[in-house]
Parts: structure tokens; sequence; C-alpha cells
């Protein structure tokens, strides 16, 4: 998995059992670490439930506010409007890399780069996109990525989250106990 999308170490790889649980992860254990009243954290309208509800749940429990990336009539993000969504209090974007619904590939590197202007990391669905793009996550520069197995001919029940070093070692445990 370290090579196939050329993370930086394997202690970057997560190992889960989906997409939705990659997600859920970050934002709780992102949310615990990072994340207080007033805070607010980005996404876009055009979000799968997987990369929706864990960070309205993680809002409504740290009292952030979570605002959206407007899309257009066709479906494609406005990216006019993503800078002015971004803030001192912008604690993480988190965005689709390919609406599953529309099928239209978002500009995450884009959102990355204008993010990264503001020290804001990025968490990237990647459930769509490890299928139909290359996905490098050291050249796209994305802090987390999520996928499912499946998606890729692994058994079901599987998924991966990358994430940058820096970010896994002072997140908290998402669960305890074993060792």
């Amino acid at each position: 998995v370290k090579e196939f999308i050329n993370a930086g170490s394997r202690e970057e790889i997560i190992f889960t059992s989906g997409t939705t649980a990659s997600i859920n992860l970050v934002a709780f254990c992102f949310g615990e670490r990072y994340v207080n009243e007033g805070d607010e954290i980005v996404v876009s309208a055009v979000e799968h439930h997987s990369n929706l509800v864990p960070w309205q749940m993680m809002c409504r429990r740290r009292k952030a506010k979570l605002k959206v990336i407007p899309v257009d009539d066709e479906g494609h993000l406005i990216m006019d409007e993503f800078p002015k969504l971004l803030n001192e209090r912008t604690r993480i974007v988190a965005v689709t890399h390919i609406s599953n619904v529309l099928g239209i590939v978002n500009p995450v590197e884009e959102i990355i780069r204008i993010s990264h202007l503001h020290n804001i990391p990025v968490l990237v669905d990647g459930a769509q996109g490890i299928v139909h793009c290359g996905v490098d996550v050291t050249a796209m520069d994305c802090d987390f990525y999520a996928f499912s197995g499946h998606k890729i001919y692994a058994a079901t029940g599987t998924g991966v989250l990358y994430g940058k070093r820096r970010f896994l070692e002072e997140m908290p445990p998402f669960l305890g106990g074993g060792e």
C-alpha cells in the first residue's frame, strides 16, 4: 500500500474496515486533538455521507461549525468561494477526490495548495479517486487520504487511511485495549 500510493513510510498507513471507518477515525481523533468550541471545518456540498456525517458529529461534540464549499448547477465546486471560507478558526478541510454521484474530479491539488497556504490540513475521501486516478499522496501533498479495499479488488471490509506521520503521532488513539 505504501508503494501503491507513494506514502513516505509504512507508519503512515493504517488498515481499517473501509473509507467510512477511516474518515470516522480522523474526524474523531483529529477533533479530539485539534478542534475546540468555535472552530470550523470545511467540506463541500457534494460529499458522500461518509465524509459528511462524521464531521457533523465531531462538530456537534466539539461545538464547532461546519462550512460548505458551494457547487454550481453542474455540480462543480465554486472554487472562487473556497478561499473565502478559510480563516484562523479553520482546522481541517475534508473533500472528496471524485464525486460518487456525478463522477466529477474535484480540484483536490488546488484545494490542498490553498489550504496549506493557511496551514490547514486536508483529508481527501479517495473512495472513487483510488480507482480512477493515479494516487500519489506525496505529490498531492494531502494530509490524509482514505479509501476502501473492495474498490481496487481487495477483500470486502478492508480499507486504508494514509496520514502524515506528524498528525498520526499527535492524535489520540481511536480505540483502546490490546497492545
